[in-house]
């Protein structure tokens, strides 16, 4: 990458800009917690006892550092993806076989956003069944998680593929 164009410099300090945002937010946020962590705040300790809110400081710091590395993720990922070369590819794979209609632009545009989900979902799953399980949070079943998610690409198919088509028709 000796050569970057202007465009690809403002895109890549965009999202780095965001990427040390997030990870400073949610350092910010750990940081008040564990400074309140040991005592219940006044306003709910009508509602809350002391081990309850212990277990959700807790919660919440797992789920904050657990943040940190699905941002680290889905961080990396979007700098792969937009600076590797592989988008250009894929889509003159895509054009070569589809053209280049509108609803075949919306149809690489959502083939791609689901491709992209899809690498996230090992995430999806930790924080669900991992990550809420440990401290008692979950409820849902392997079954309802994956129509959920299933649910999702459908609605996305179904909504989302004519409003994109209809965005990129304007």
């Amino acid at each position: 990458m000796a050569f970057m164009q202007p465009f690809a410099i403002v895109a890549l300090l965009l999202i780095l800009a965001r990427a040390i945002t997030e990870l400073w937010l949610s350092r910010l946020n750990q940081y008040h917690v564990r400074a309140h962590a040991n005592e219940v705040p006044q306003a709910f300790r009508e509602i809350i006892d002391e081990p309850t809110y212990r277990r959700s400081v807790d919660y919440t710091l797992a789920k904050s550092r657990f943040g940190e590395i699905a941002g680290a993720f889905d961080f990396l990922l979007l700098i792969a993806v937009l600076f590797s070369g592989v988008l250009p590819w894929a889509f003159g794979k895509f054009t070569a076989n589809f053209g280049t209609s509108v609803w075949a632009m919306a149809s690489f545009l959502l083939v791609t956003g689901i491709a992209l989900s899809v690498l996230a979902l090992p995430f999806a799953w930790y924080a669900q069944f991992k990550l809420e399980e440990r401290f008692g949070f979950n409820t849902t079943t392997m079954k309802t998680w994956a129509v959920d998610r299933v649910k999702g690409f459908l609605l996305a198919l179904l909504l989302g593929y004519p409003l994109l088509a209809l965005v990129l028709k304007l």
